[in-house]
């Protein structure tokens, strides 16, 4: 009886691993819309420049959607992937006024510490 029990709980554990595991994959359109509502909250931009900010994500990420389909050197799909996200940032510079440009410079100088924070700590955890 005790190993019957233990057997459905290992098959349950299992499963359950199993299926959080599982990613969601999300369409071109749902990460742009998503990417755009960030900033539209974190920057307050007005309606047209949220509508000019979710197209210009939309295309960044259907690009970026096409290198990964493609998978090909990988080194050469990391830089076209840099190359994307800087066209990207310098249209996005067009769209946003002066504060707005200096907002979201501290949101990517914070995500970067952020970066830098946790790459530190998991270089000391493998250390030990």
């Amino acid at each position: 009886m005790k190993r019957i029990i233990l057997a459905i709980a290992f098959i349950t554990g299992l499963t359950v691993m199993a299926n959080a595991q599982q990613k969601t994959v999300k369409t071109p359109e749902q990460k742009a819309a998503h990417k755009a509502q960030n900033l539209q909250t974190k920057l307050k931009l007005t309606a047209s420049q949220t509508k000019q900010v979710n197209d210009l994500f939309l295309k960044e990420a259907t690009r970026i959607d096409s290198l990964k389909a493609h998978k090909t050197d990988k080194k050469a799909n990391k830089a076209a992937h840099k190359a994307i996200e800087a066209q990207t940032d310098q249209k996005l510079d067009a769209i946003l006024t002066a504060d707005q440009k200096k907002a979201l410079a501290d949101l990517k100088a914070a995500k970067k510490e952020k970066h830098d924070q946790k790459k530190a700590a998991e270089a000391a955890a493998s250390k030990q």
